[in-house]
């Protein structure tokens, strides 16, 4: 039986990400564990945007989304420990951050 992923969610606020439910950090660090099972959702709260969300190291793409939806992408984190850039395309001059993965 495997277990469900462990949901993280972003949310798209005018020009930057933030942890939904979290401190309003502008484009947060974002900890993942060594080959736990994520569903990384990006909401999108920013009238008029589309927003996508990418960690192209890790192969993960989340596609445009409107305001007001949601798109999710489920994946397991690589055994490599590291800082890996994630941003939107589109907006990647002020959306942008790190993944750390640890062990």
């Amino acid at each position: 039986h495997v277990a469900p992923p462990r949901d993280l969610v972003l949310v798209a606020r005018g020009m930057s990400f933030v942890h939904e439910g979290g401190a309003d950090l502008p484009n947060p660090r974002i900890q993942l564990r060594a080959g736990e099972r994520v569903r990384l959702v990006l909401k999108n709260e920013a009238p008029g945007l589309l927003h996508d969300l990418v960690i192209p190291d890790l192969d993960v793409a989340i596609a445009q989304t409107r305001a007001g939806e949601s798109r999710d992408v489920t994946f397991v984190v690589p055994d490599t420990p590291g800082r890996f850039a994630y941003r939107c395309q589109p907006h990647s001059g002020m959306m942008s951050g790190f993944v750390e993965v640890t062990r």
